[in-house]
């Protein structure tokens, strides 16, 4: 709440069941119990502001996670880790802003325990054309029960399609304008998943764009055809040239 000096207060017991008790006070952990209700903090926007920023490290810090060691012994992921002249890992999320990535639709709602339980792991081809893109998606994606929910699979789609259209289409600009999807067995969560995509042809401005999603056994599971557009008006997106050298330079790599 505002006081009368237009500052937030907010008491110990408060805060404890506003963050699901991880909350923290000078350094302790805030009792739930209401002896501290007679204690309150003045916080300007900018305290708070980092108040929160701190306290979502801390709950983030209690949440058990999946590492990316899981997802690089994939078979998918050797494949590529032993042909190191032709495939080179570059990062899922960008930018590396933990503050811009929360911001973001997919590393800032998707990626949490039970949804994208860590970060896909991505693997780009010398030519720049072909990605595969490892990913395990957890129960809380789910539509019917079990069953990883079409809408899920969809923005997957469209995040990992647009890699190749990124890379390749002049700026290093790439908007979706289509994209077409067709499913053809369940994707059952909980488990890591394989995504293929390659530049299927590429037309001045305009980049086709074809992908498959696969089960950790290799069964095709949905497929993908997208279309991405380098808009003419370049104030629309700022060219991101130089984005490409920084991403590429995440991870060593043979080029």
């Amino acid at each position: 709440m505002l006081n009368s000096k237009g500052k937030y207060v907010f008491s110990r017991s408060m805060l404890a069941v506003w963050a699901g008790g991880y909350i923290l006070v000078d350094g302790k952990p805030a009792v739930e119990d209401g002896s501290n209700d007679t204690e309150s903090s003045e916080m300007t926007d900018a305290e708070m502001h980092k108040l929160l920023e701190d306290q979502v490290d801390v709950i983030d810090a209690k949440l058990p996670r999946m590492t990316d060691a899981e997802l690089l012994q994939s078979t998918a992921a050797r494949e590529c880790l032993d042909n190191p002249d032709e495939w080179k890992r570059v990062p899922f999320f960008w930018p590396r802003s933990d503050i811009k990535r929360k911001s973001a639709f997919v590393p800032g709602t998707m990626y949490a325990e039970n949804k994208l339980s860590v970060e896909p792991v991505v693997f780009m081809n010398r030519d720049r054309k072909q990605f595969v893109v490892i990913t395990h998606i957890g129960k809380e994606m789910c539509g019917h029960d079990d069953i990883v929910h079409g809408g899920v699979q969809a923005t997957l789609f469209d995040e990992i399609t647009a890699r190749p259209a990124f890379w390749n289409l002049p700026r290093n600009v790439a908007l979706t304008a289509s994209l077409k999807i067709a499913y053809h067995k369940p994707a059952i969560a909980d488990q890591i998943f394989v995504f293929r995509t390659h530049l299927a042809k590429m037309e001045g401005r305009k980049a086709e764009i074809a992908a498959q999603l696969e089960d950790s056994q290799g069964n095709l599971l949905s497929e993908a055809e997208a279309l991405y557009i380098s808009p003419k008006n370049a104030t629309l997106v700022q060219d991101q040239t130089s984005q490409v050298e920084k991403i590429e330079n995440v991870f060593p790599g043979n080029f």
